[in-house]
């Protein structure tokens, strides 16, 4: 089938190259917290700064969606995601190699974020323009690869750092593991995204005329359910280890939990976005996650709190790609956009929503912190209400 052509129900082998994408860049993201601690002990960084590790992994991921919406739109499909996996695994060998204080680590680490935004905002391009019928399931699918990589990652990581391994090591095989599959990735074949076009402010107003409201909720609703999730994905070991004296691999192993909730979560969640509403869904998720994550904060041991983190996933479980869903409802072309829009206000979320975890973890301690994590996540579940397409603008079997 020619390039030009979107595709309705594409095959698994036409799919096929987006899930180990979705695995790399979860990689290179749930690190973060199981390194946290080593990392702010080793270079000496206080609790206050401890979110700008993140927040400069995000800062280069909003930049990346930047460059690959409004520059990029003659390169093909294949060439972005090559190109991103190379610079995400050059910045995460440099991260663990070459960084000897907060500030050399942050720029490293703006290179990670910039690699995997090419890898990640091309696949949801991708799903949104040739998916054209139940891109709720679809996206749940491509996702549940982003959530088994957040699974394992976090345990082995911290495994490893209890067997004596140093962060550095770590980040440094994750780059060669990113390195060595972008030489897979040439290799492999992915039909291009139809349509694309380079994108300017007029574009931008052509997508929110289609349909205002949705496009302004769906980046409402990603700004609050990501920055929340990756706030939980950054402290949540360093919580485990600060309240409870954990150990390195409970504390990873903590992340791991949290994402087998949500791994969890997606499957069971899969049937019922054929047959309701995302919009009704994401509801359900987000007063869960809050009602979790308040009960968290304040569990009275570390079994409980362990306990906890996986219902906290099972409550966030299907919000990403609930929301994200919802860009198949904009035509052709405009779907790349409203999806990459949807993806860059998360990242601003996920910049902002970790960094300010630190100060409010030395100010008021961790649990008044993590518990303060709720509010978010109930404006989010105000917002599901917003989250209705214009019957002209609806082209999904939702």
């Amino acid at each position: 089938m020619p390039d030009s052509v979107p595709l309705t129900s594409p095959s698994l082998r036409q799919r096929l190259p987006l899930y180990p994408s979705q695995v790399v860049v979860a990689m290179a993201m749930v690190s973060v917290g199981p390194l946290l601690d080593p990392i702010m002990k080793s270079l000496r960084i206080p609790l206050s700064s401890g979110g700008l590790i993140s927040a400069a992994l995000y800062v280069g991921n909003v930049a990346g969606i930047l460059v690959l919406n409004m520059l990029m739109a003659r390169i093909r499909s294949k060439i972005a995601l090559t190109t991103g996996i190379f610079i995400q695994g050059t910045g995460l060998v440099l991260a663990g190699a070459a960084s000897r204080n907060l500030w050399s680590l942050c720029l490293a680490y703006v290179l990670v974020g910039f690699g995997g935004a090419l890898l990640n905002t091309t696949c949801w391009m991708w799903i949104s323009t040739h998916v054209r019928k139940n891109v709720a399931s679809a996206a749940l699918t491509m996702i549940l690869f982003f959530g088994f990589s957040m699974v394992a990652a976090p345990l082995i990581i911290g495994v490893a750092l209890d067997h004596g391994a140093s962060w550095r090591w770590i980040l440094v095989g994750e780059g060669c593991i990113s390195l060595a599959c972008g030489l897979v990735y040439t290799r492999l074949p992915l039909l291009d995204i139809p349509g694309r076009r380079n994108v300017r402010w007029s574009h931008i107003k052509e997508v929110a005329a289609t349909d205002r409201r949705l496009l302004l909720a769906m980046m409402a609703a990603g700004l609050l359910y990501t920055g929340s999730e990756m706030t939980l994905n950054v402290w949540l070991p360093k919580f485990q280890i600060d309240v409870f004296n954990t150990a390195d691999t409970l504390a990873g192993f903590s992340v791991t939990l949290f994402w087998a909730g949500l791994v969890a979560g997606r499957w069971i969640m899969r049937p019922f976005s054929r047959r309701y509403r995302p919009s009704r869904l994401l509801l359900v998720c987000a007063s869960a996650m809050a009602v979790f994550a308040v009960a968290l904060a304040f569990a009275p041991n570390q079994l409980t709190a362990l306990i906890l983190a996986v219902f906290a996933g099972l409550g966030a479980s299907a919000s990403y790609g609930l929301i994200g869903s919802y860009a198949g409802s904009f035509p052709l072309w405009q779907a790349g956009v409203a999806s990459s829009l949807f993806i860059l206000a998360g990242g601003v979320g996920s910049i902002s929503f970790p960094y300010i975890m630190g100060p409010l973890a030395s100010s008021a301690g961790f649990r008044t912190a993590l518990a303060i994590l709720a509010i978010p996540v109930l404006i989010l579940g105000g917002v599901s209400f917003l989250l209705h397409p214009r019957p002209k603008a609806q082209e999904v079997t939702e």
